[in-house]
C-alpha cells in the first residue's frame, strides 16, 4: 500500500498555487514580478493590468515572470486575475528621479485605422516612444511636446499594437497594448469590379446624359435639363431665317419705290 501510494502521488500532477505579485517603484515606471514558488506545471491565470481605471495590458500569467509599465507619480495600478482578489498598487516616484515622463496614452479605433492620443503633462518633450504592430515596421514617434499629440496608424481590423518607451537606466517599459477593432457602423469599403464586368466609367465624355449651359444661369452645367440645339434642327432654323430676311428686304424696296412715285406726282 505504501508503494502504491507513492506511485499514485507521483502520477498525480500538482496544482500550482496562484502567483504572489510583488511591486517596485522605478523611475517613470512600475515593475512587478510574480512567482508561484513551484517549478513546472501548465497552470495559468488570465490577467488584466489596469492603470487609472484604463486597461493597458492583458495576458496569461504563468508560474513566474515580470513586467514593467510606464507610470507617473500617483498612478494607481490593479492586477486583476480570474477567481483571485485584485492586487492594487499606488506608484510613487522614487527619490532622485527627475526626468520621469508625465504621459498618458489613449487609443481610439476608427474606420480608417487606429488613432493614438498622447498627453504630455510635463514641461519637457518625451522622446523615444515606439509603436509596434504585427506585420508593420516599427513607428518611431517624434519627441512628444508638452500638450496633446495624435498619431494615426493605418491598421486593419484585428491588428494588435504595442506602445513602449525607454526607461531611465535602460530597458523598455510598456505604456499600452491592445487590438484595433474597426467600428461596426463604418461604411463598407467598395470591392473591386470582377473581371469581364467593367464598372461605371469615370470619363466625363462617356456620360450618356448630355447637358447644356444656359447663359446667365446660376446653376451648374446641365442644371436646365434641356438638350442642345444641333444637327438638322439648326439647318432648318438657318434657312427659315434667310427666307424671313429676304422677304423683309423685298418689302422694304417696294415700299420705298411707292414713296418715291407719290412724291414725284405731287410736284407735277
Amino acid at each position: 500500500m505504501t508503494i502504491g501510494g507513492l506511485l499514485l502521488g507521483t502520477a498525480t500532477p500538482a496544482v500550482a498555487d496562484p502567483p504572489m505579485v510583488n511591486f517596485a517603484d522605478l523611475c517613470g515606471a512600475v515593475g512587478f514580478s510574480w512567482d508561484t514558488g513551484t517549478i513546472g506545471g501548465d497552470d495559468s491565470w488570465q490577467t488584466t493590468v489596469v492603470r487609472n481605471d484604463a486597461v493597458i495590458d492583458e495576458f496569461s500569467m504563468r508560474s513566474r515572470g515580470s513586467a514593467e509599465y510606464g507610470a507617473s507619480d500617483g498612478d494607481l495600478f490593479e492586477i486583476r486575475r480570474e477567481g483571485l482578489p485584485t492586487s492594487s498598487y499606488l506608484h510613487r516616484t522614487p527619490e532622485g528621479c527627475t526626468d520621469a515622463p508625465l504621459l498618458t496614452v489613449t487609443p481610439t479605433s476608427g474606420c480608417d485605422g487606429l488613432v493614438l492620443s498622447f498627453s504630455n503633462e510635463g514641461t519637457r518633450p518625451v522622446p523615444g516612444i515606439q509603436v509596434l504592430a504585427d506585420g508593420y515596421p516599427p513607428w518611431e514617434v517624434a519627441p512628444l511636446a508638452p500638450g496633446r499629440t495624435e498619431l494615426e496608424l493605418p491598421l486593419v481590423d484585428g491588428d494588435p499594437f504595442y506602445v513602449r518607451g525607454p526607461r531611465a537606466g535602460g530597458g523598455w517599459s510598456t505604456w499600452l497594448t491592445g487590438t484595433h477593432v474597426r467600428p461596426t457602423d463604418c461604411a463598407v469599403e467598395p470591392s473591386p469590379s470582377p473581371s469581364g464586368d467593367p464598372g461605371p466609367s469615370t470619363d466625363p465624355s462617356a456620360d450618356p446624359s448630355p447637358s447644356v449651359t444656359t447663359p446667365g444661369a446660376s446653376g451648374p452645367p446641365g442644371a436646365s435639363g434641356q438638350l442642345p440645339i444641333t444637327g438638322a434642327q439648326t439647318a432648318l432654323i438657318f434657312i427659315a431665317g434667310l427666307v424671313l430676311l429676304g422677304t423683309g428686304v423685298a418689302l422694304f424696296v417696294v415700299t420705298r419705290r411707292r414713296r418715291v412715285s407719290f412724291s414725284t406726282a405731287g410736284r407735277q
